[in-house]
């Protein structure tokens, strides 16, 4: 059975193309888009793996995106700014944090673990997993 895709939501075309092109290396399949409208419309038409959101672009943001989302896939917040609260606050439907800029041996450790099936990591609290250093230092 082939995999779903991840989706990669990012509004910087240079990181996104690098990011989708790290990931596709890696063995994955990847649909891109370059803002949150784009990637709500997607999610409404199509099952993806993963998602692997920026959290501050134009419009309307990565945070009101998850807003938007009842039941998401498993989520990883991309920035390149410091967590702040209202960040943290959407801790419930996020699996990772990924802090910019990210190695690719980083970024595909957190794809691995976006895609695991559900029974594989629902025995770890998301808040265990809740930053891609503190997932990487535990396995």
């Amino acid at each position: 059975m082939a995999r779903l895709p991840i989706l990669l939501v990012e509004d910087h075309a240079s990181v996104r193309e690098t990011t989708a092109d790290v990931l596709r290396e890696g063995g994955y399949d990847v649909a891109e888009v370059e803002d949150a409208f784009a990637a709500l419309a997607f999610l409404r038409e199509n099952d993806v793996s993963a998602v692997i959101l920026d959290v501050y672009m134009p419009g309307m943001d990565g945070l009101v995106l998850l807003d938007h989302l009842d039941d998401p896939p498993p989520i990883a917040l991309l920035t390149g700014h410091e967590y702040d609260k209202e960040v943290m606050a959407r801790r419930a439907k996020v699996l990772l944090y990924l802090q910019k800029p990210v190695s690719p041996e980083d970024l595909l450790k957190a794809a691995e673990r976006l895609v695991r099936s559900p029974d594989e990591f629902s025995n770890t609290p998301r808040d265990e997993a809740s930053s891609v250093h503190q997932m990487f230092d535990d396995a």
